[in-house]
């Protein structure tokens, strides 16, 4: 008879480590999104020096594109996060069934 294999939640595909990266990359991104719209609100076109610069890249299409790619990470890391909790499941169900034969054996 084949042997059972059986592999366990924290050893399958990385999902929970992918999706807390995935998270945590959303959520810097959104931040450094917000740290540009504040800058500006904040700066307008007369500044100068470092401010200007700032104000310069805040009024491209950069800080669009962070937002883009946060709500994409952090859509990444929640589907993460469901497969994650959906593998969870699947190894406690599975432990189940094992056990029970198990217990038919004996």
């Amino acid at each position: 008879m084949f042997k059972k294999r059986y592999f366990p939640i924290n050893h399958n595909f990385k999902t929970g480590l992918l999706c807390k990266l995935f998270l945590s990359i959303g959520v810097i991104l959104l931040a450094f999104f917000i740290f540009f719209v504040i800058i500006s609100m904040v700066f307008n076109d007369d500044s100068t020096g470092f401010a200007k610069q700032l104000y310069d890249i805040a009024t491209s299409t950069m800080p669009e594109s962070l937002l883009s790619l946060s709500l994409i990470s952090l859509a990444i890391g929640i589907i993460m996060y469901f497969f994650y909790y959906q593998f969870t499941k699947l190894a406690e169900i599975a432990e189940e069934i094992e056990n029970s034969e198990k217990f038919k054996e004996n």
